[in-house]
């Protein structure tokens, strides 16, 4: 059957207002999906760009408490529409029987334990005995650390105390150390002592591998002298770090450190860091000593 060519020619244009409709609708998708992912890159640029501040932010509030700055900071405003919302400091271990030092330890690294409080004013210096400022008196339930079968981290024990019986600021001509060695690992070293297996049922030592034993007030205080510190020196594990805690009895332990926590914001994005900031001891220039199972004495 023929059509009348008026027919075609309104066929060919019901066609063509079709394919106009369907292209506008592809350019309209196209055009609503590039405007749909740039909104998006620039909320996540915005996005980005106030996480990078908050975390500036926060890091600025750390150093400024690393660099001795007040020991609580708020409403710090640092420009750029960002700012320190928190920083605070906390002590470390203050007041407990029980402390782990989260940091690991190579062989040749060592950790501090501190038997004498820091001035709380400047924690480069040390407070006098007091009741604000409490030093250690009492004993070491145990000192324990990990390791492996493989590679069994053996320690030396450097106990510094003040042979005046008391401890005054700035006067350290009276200073004095005592050693002790231990190493789990029968006859590798000389004059070490043995280790003890922490105990099963106290679960603050449960989760170490190995542990020192008792050590009493008399040896760490050399007799009625006052602890100050005590120096914790790792040694074979070249491979792995581990770390240690101590537990004591007969009293509680002094500040180790300082916990310092950071919260920085910047538009709608927060970011918080937190840092142990633990007690540094005097510089080790004795420790390439030989290990003694005696007392060492230079006249």
């Amino acid at each position: 059957m023929r059509y009348p060519a008026k027919f075609l020619s309104r066929k060919s244009s019901g066609q063509a207002v079709l394919l106009v409709i369907l292209g506008m609708a592809v350019v309209l998708t196209i055009v609503l999906s590039v405007v749909s992912r740039s909104v998006t890159d620039v909320s996540v640029t915005k996005v980005e760009e106030d996480s990078s501040k908050a975390f500036s932010a926060a890091e600025a509030g750390i150093e400024k408490l690393l660099i001795g700055g007040s020991s609580s900071i708020s409403n710090f405003d640092l420009g750029n529409q960002a700012s320190i919302e928190l920083a605070q400091t906390s002590a470390l271990g203050e007041g407990e029987r029980f402390f782990s030092f989260d940091e690991t330890y190579k062989s040749g690294d060592i950790g501090t334990i501190w038997f004498v409080s820091h001035d709380s004013n400047d924690p480069s210096k040390l407070a006098p005995c007091s009741a604000a400022s409490p030093c250690f008196n009492g004993d070491i339930e145990n000192i324990c650390w990990n390791g492996t079968d493989e590679e069994a981290p053996a320690v030396e024990l450097s106990f510094y105390y003040d042979t005046g019986g008391g401890f005054s600021v700035g006067d350290f001509s009276g200073v004095k150390v005592k050693r002790l060695a231990f190493d789990p690992v029968a006859n590798r070293s000389v004059g070490f002592g043995a280790i003890s297996q922490p105990p099963a049922d106290d679960q603050d030592l449960n989760s170490y591998r190995f542990c020192t034993g008792s050590i009493p007030r008399s040896v760490i205080g050399g007799g009625s002298g006052q602890p100050l510190f005590a120096r914790v020196k790792f040694l074979y594990n070249t491979a792995t770090g581990y770390n240690f805690g101590i537990k004591v009895s007969n009293g509680t332990l002094p500040s180790q450190g300082r916990q310092l926590e950071s919260k920085g914001t910047a538009g709608s994005a927060a970011r918080k860091i937190v840092v142990n900031d633990y007690y540094r001891a005097p510089l080790g220039i004795f420790e390439a000593g030989i290990f003694s199972q005696g007392d060492l004495t230079k006249n």
